[in-house]
Parts: structure tokens; C-alpha cells; sequence
């Protein structure tokens, strides 16, 4: 028997999912949020959009820099991840308070996050609303990867990393079904 149901309180049904932290900087302020909600959406030209609520402080700077980056990060990040989640850049500087170490991006100003094991720099092509969020479609215009974490045919070298996958309600897990964690920020 499965249960039907039609008044949606929380639509995750989807999830597992990959975290990314999606940042931008916009003058003297930058900021990251994690999100699981992304999708690549084109080869050519290559198009990755990511879905940031119109609330997120995160979606004021990619809306006013016009560039955003994606970053993927390893299971062993996961606190990290759950930290940038939960708190808010309305209340807190993340970057300063979670101790998160940035890299220079080449060819945009915002800065990409130096543990990610692969991290996307996109100019911003288009927005579009959906709701009660926005898709930030991204032209990728660099690649930062982590040396021998992908292999020839580009696919994740899962001996090496342990990709960050998200359940929802702050569950965590990788693609080990023994290491699911309940990640709760202090």
C-alpha cells in the first residue's frame, strides 16, 4: 500500500541529493550557502543553474555581482556544509566564523572555496522565477578540480572522494549508507 498524499508540506521526496556551497562577492561582501537544489542544464554552451529562495542573502549577491560559484565538497565536510545551511549571512559573517579558506577564481571576482574538490566559476546568463525561488542559469566559464578526482572520462573517482549527498531535514550520507549522519549546527 502507498500512502498518496496532495496537500505538499515538504516537497524532498527527491533527495539524496549533492551539496554544493554556491557563493558570489559583491563589492567588500561574499557569502556561501549550501544547496542542493542545482542542476547542470546545457553541454553547449555549458549552462549549470542553481535555485537560491528569494530570501537568502546569497541571492542578493549573485543578483548583484552577476556571477556565482559552485562548489562541491567531500563527506568529510559535512559540518561545514550543514553550518552554511542553516545560518544566515543576515546574522553572521560565515566565511569568518566557520573558518572557511578561499581560493581566487580565475576569471571572475567571486572566489571559489579551497576545499571543494571540484568548483564551477559561471556568469550569470540568466534568472527566471519558479515559485518561491529563482534559477540562477550560469554560463561555465572555468573548472576547478582537485587532481585525480575525476577519472579520463570525467566521472568522480568515489575511491578518493566521498561526495556530500543530502536527505533533507539535516540528514546527511554518502554513497556508503553506513555513514549517514544526523548534522545538527551549534
Amino acid at each position: 500500500m502507498k500512502k498518496i498524499s496532495s496537500q505538499l508540506k515538504k516537497f524532498q521526496y527527491f533527495y539524496p541529493y549533492t551539496v554544493a556551497l554556491v557563493g558570489a562577492r559583491s563589492e567588500a561582501q561574499t557569502n556561501f550557502m549550501s544547496c542542493a537544489w542545482h542542476t547542470a542544464l546545457s553541454f553547449e554552451p555549458p549552462l549549470f543553474g542553481v535555485l537560491v529562495s528569494k530570501k537568502r542573502f546569497t541571492h542578493q549577491l549573485i543578483s548583484k555581482a552577476r556571477e556565482f560559484t559552485v562548489n562541491f565538497l567531500a563527506f568529510q565536510t559535512v559540518k561545514l556544509a550543514a553550518q552554511m545551511g542553516r545560518r544566515s549571512a543576515y546574522d553572521m559573517d560565515k566565511l569568518k566564523e566557520f573558518q572557511v579558506k578561499l581560493a581566487p577564481s580565475t576569471v571572475i571576482q567571486s572566489p571559489v572555496i579551497e576545499e571543494a574538490y571540484v568548483s564551477f566559476e559561471c556568469k550569470l546568463a540568466e534568472i527566471r522565477a519558479f515559485g518561491d525561488h529563482d534559477l540562477f542559469a550560469g554560463e561555465v566559464l572555468a573548472v576547478h578540480e582537485r587532481e585525480k578526482c575525476f577519472n579520463v572520462e570525467g566521472v568522480l573517482n568515489v575511491r578518493k572522494i566521498s561526495p556530500l549527498l543530502y536527505l533533507g531535514n539535516d540528514f546527511y550520507i554518502t554513497i556508503n549508507p553506513d555513514a549517514l549522519q544526523h548534522v545538527v549546527p551549534d
